[in-house]
């Protein structure tokens, strides 16, 4: 049977660079039972940059941009992009969040047809303030939502898609059944991977968004592991799949 392993980058594969390596001697051996999948918010281009710079696996498929863009060697699945498309109005959604003076846009190669990422300077009130521009989203009738992670990256997505999704729709694509899908990460930008019918490792050094989730929604299918970053990820795999 094939294995589907979807993992976060930041924090989670990526971190502890003597993790990684061991990471990356353990699966090759496994290459042909596992399918990867790298799931980012970084964009593709900083995707690739990373996985170059770190010397991580090529990955079977990439998930970038918080699940709006889906790749496979490189060539945007376009299937994807069009789900995406209906109904998304970008420059409306970005109009209406510039009436948010905190709201500071990120990089323009971090912004694509189906994202439009802005940062916040950390601060104790800035949930207040994602609550209150979905709040006008959903009054002025733009179909979008909103993902918050770090308590600073605010990422506004189609309503279809996140990181979750983009899982659901390769693990149907690939027919990988949910026992033999693990998804690991470290955030709030993966909360949503958690949230699918399959299992999951939340790393030791996991923000407390997420450990907070887990805490309130966390089932069975959660392993917390007890090691951080890519220790986490293999420590997670040994515990569901013995690998």
């Amino acid at each position: 049977m094939k294995f589907l392993l979807v993992t976060d980058l930041d924090n989670t594969l990526v971190g502890d660079d003597e993790a990684t390596q061991v990471f990356n001697q353990r699966l090759q051996s496994q290459r042909s039972q596992i399918c990867l999948v790298y799931a980012t918010g970084r964009s593709y281009a900083s995707t690739c940059e990373l996985i170059a710079q770190k010397q991580l696996l090529a990955p079977d498929y990439l998930i970038a941009g918080v699940g709006s863009e889906i790749y496979q060697d490189g060539t945007l699945d376009l299937d994807w992009a069009e789900y995406l498309s209906q109904d998304w109005d970008k420059m409306a959604i970005a109009s209406l969040a510039q009436q948010f003076s905190q709201l500071k846009p990120q990089s323009l190669k971090e912004q694509n047809p189906w994202k439009i990422s802005y940062c916040l300077e950390p601060a104790a009130e800035n949930s207040s303030i994602v609550q209150t521009l979905q709040q006008k989203l959903t009054e002025s009738r733009l179909p979008g939502q909103i993902i918050f992670s770090s308590n600073r990256d605010v990422d506004i997505l189609p309503q279809t898609s996140n990181k979750g999704n983009a899982l659901t729709y390769l693990q149907k694509r690939l027919q990988i059944p949910s026992d033999a899908t693990l998804v690991c990460g470290d955030s709030g930008n993966d909360i949503n991977m958690f949230e699918q019918d399959v299992r999951g490792v939340i790393v030791a050094n996991a923000m407390s968004e997420l450990l907070e989730w887990h805490r309130e929604c966390g089932t069975e299918n959660h392993y917390l592991a007890g090691s951080a970053c890519a220790w986490g990820i293999m420590e997670g795999m040994a515990y569901f799949w013995e690998f």
